[in-house]
């Protein structure tokens, strides 16, 4: 194929391709301001994390070190580490060579809502044949409320969901043309799907699991007709046997070896970092059971109410920012629903029965409908995602059961482009592109102002005090310690300018290390002391020995930030420590002392 062959295929599909780009841009207006310093994100949610991530890994990478172990989060111990976007994270690093983690972590935004645009019109497009069709999928799955969420949340490597739709059209491109060079492709694009998410790698094997089961049925009906079934009959009898059967468990195998050198790597370091006695970050089963029958269940009514509806409301029950979005918009929904019935030959139906299946897993493991469970003979009523934990290791980490809405979102998307195929067949393409438009339109509108999903989207200033700078030579605690997990979070800001080891975790409680030193209990019980005044007698000889061993184990400053403290708390902080450190730095924001061995 010549370059002018090349042009002149890709030619059609730039239009979409422009379309889909201004919508990314759309949706990350917020920080186009300022890239460098404003992420996408609530600051009360895991902005700072994952920005956090995306500066650790380009440092270990830059140090030639895998990022699987750091000393600069749990000082003194430092701990075993994966970092749940690492995939973005290389992906972007040219971006963080020139402009920074910040700037790295909102491209990864922009380039996944681009990506599901491209991926979505891609699968449809094959799948349908119509261009306008696509284009609705793909501006209906861009748009998706889940991944408004997401980015609210400032989860990225959740929006990562655009590989998922290229894996199925890999997948379905590779069975209908079973070659060697289609499954390595495919096999390696469902790899980078995984490594995106392993959630998206699960869909991605659901999908392909209905594709085998439905080919399996089709060529059972092709080989044994109904008509032919006489008792010791040859045209009877189907043997499994053939040349497509064939081919496609030579495909398959291909582009599971394909995935697995892909994924083996990541995936073995990412158990094995889960399960080492260091881990910084684990998930134990009895963890994710607690996390999905109290913190994420799904209600029913949350998939179609429309408005700020939560399932759980988590800034009611836990006083927590995040917000979970599972709703699927009617604005999607029906023009999927008419779209699958009306499809030739039951086209769409397939891919409603698809979305139907991922719904019900998105339910999680209870029948949970208007705030409560629902119970039958004096028991919660048990739902497949139920079998599937109990029977699948894989399952038994999967503690947020609602991204399996995501799924479901990417089915409807094809069945609704399906509905732009017919009116093209019978309306002509003026018309269907009219349609695609209005009714991509349509659900955007839905999407920002008409779901749970808040639009436009938060941003958190990332930016580190100047102070931050001059600060080495040994680790740092940020006080106060009894903030909120997430928002606990914030110092990791210091972080990215000191690059000092800190005593905090990822979204850990106060680290027991804390506890056990005389010096820094004190510190936690001025915090949550109701007197006003410093007690008259302390046990000074204990506060000055835990002072030193936290001065020889290499602890050099304590950094106080005064906007997190009740007034009281704070003078009788800096009280204590004028007596027990010494004070470097004071302005509006910060007071910050260095200890001396």
């Amino acid at each position: 194929m010549t370059a002018a062959d090349r042009i002149a295929l890709v030619r059609p599909h730039l239009l979409a391709l422009a379309l889909f780009a201004g919508a990314a841009l759309f949706i990350c207006g917020p920080v186009l301001s300022s890239p460098t310093t404003l992420a996408v994100g609530h600051p009360g949610n895991d902005v700072w994390n994952h920005v956090w991530g995306f500066w650790w890994v380009g440092e270990e990478l830059g140090s030639l070190r895998l990022p699987v172990h750091t000393d600069l989060l749990g000082w003194p111990y430092g701990g075993s580490l994966w970092f749940i976007d690492t995939l973005n994270a290389v992906l972007t690093l040219p971006v963080q060579a020139v402009a920074g983690p910040v700037a790295a972590y909102n491209a990864a935004y922009f380039g996944n809502f681009l990506l599901c645009g491209v991926g979505a019109y891609a699968l449809a497009l094959h799948v349908t044949g119509n261009r306008a069709g696509a284009v609705l999928a793909g501006l209906a799955y861009m748009s998706t409320p889940h991944l408004l969420g997401q980015a609210y949340n400032g989860i990225s490597e959740t929006c990562s969901a655009g590989w998922l739709p290229l894996t199925l059209l890999g997948m379905q491109v590779t069975l209908a043309d079973p070659k060697p060079r289609n499954a390595v492709m495919t096999g390696v694009v469902a790899g980078i799907n995984a490594l995106a998410s392993w959630y998206y790698g699960l869909f991605a094997g659901f999908f392909l699991l209905v594709l085998i089961g439905r080919g399996l049925l089709l060529e059972v009906r092709r080989r044994w007709p109904r008509r032919g079934r006489r008792k010791g009959s040859a045209t009877g009898r189907w043997t499994g046997r053939g040349v497509v059967w064939a081919g496609w468990a030579r495909v398959i195998a291909i582009g599971s070896l394909s995935t697995a050198l892909v994924v083996v790597g990541p995936f073995s370091a990412f158990l094995a970092t889960m399960a080492a006695d260091d881990a910084l970050v684990t998930r134990d089963p009895q963890f994710v059971w607690s996390t999905l029958v109290m913190h994420n269940m799904t209600d029913v009514l949350a998939l179609f109410m429309p408005g700020r509806f939560y399932s759980p409301d988590l800034k009611a029950v836990f006083d927590e920012d995040l917000i979970v979005v599972v709703a699927i918009g009617h604005a999607l929904l029906w023009p999927a629903v008419v779209g699958a019935v009306m499809a030739p030959r039951g086209r769409g139906m397939r891919w409603l029965v698809g979305a139907g299946c991922f719904v019900v897993l998105a339910l999680g493991p209870f029948l949970y409908v208007g705030g409560d469970y629902v119970q039958v003979l004096g028991g919660w009523l048990p739902l497949p995602f139920l079998a599937f934990y109990k029977l699948f290791p894989m399952f038994s980490r999967i503690s947020h059961a609602y991204r399996f809405v995501q799924g479901a979102t990417l089915a409807l998307c094809v069945a609704a482009a399906w509905l732009v195929e017919v009116v093209e067949m019978r309306r002509g393409k003026a018309v269907a592109l009219g349609v695609a438009l209005l009714l991509g339109t349509a659900r955007m509108a839905e999407s920002f102002v008409a779901t749970p999903a808040v639009f436009p989207l938060p941003v958190s200033e990332v930016k580190a005090h100047p102070v931050f700078s001059s600060m080495d030579g040994g680790a740092v605690l940020d006080l106060p310690v009894g903030v909120p997990v997430l928002a606990r979070s914030h110092y990791l800001a210091g972080q990215l300018s000191h690059g000092q080891p800190v005593v905090y975790g990822l979204n850990d409680p106060t680290p027991t290390v804390l506890y056990y030193n005389r010096y820094t209990a004190f510190l936690l019980e001025i915090e949550r002391t109701t007197v006003a005044v410093m007690p008259a007698e302390l046990p000074w000889l204990d506060i000055e020995v835990g002072r030193q061993h936290l001065a020889k184990e290499g602890l050099r400053w304590l950094v106080v930030h005064k906007e997190w403290y009740p007034e009281a708390r704070l003078a009788l902080t800096l009280e204590f420590l004028d007596l027990t450190a010494i004070p470097v730095f004071d302005d509006s924001e910060l007071r910050v002392y260095r200890f001396e061995p």
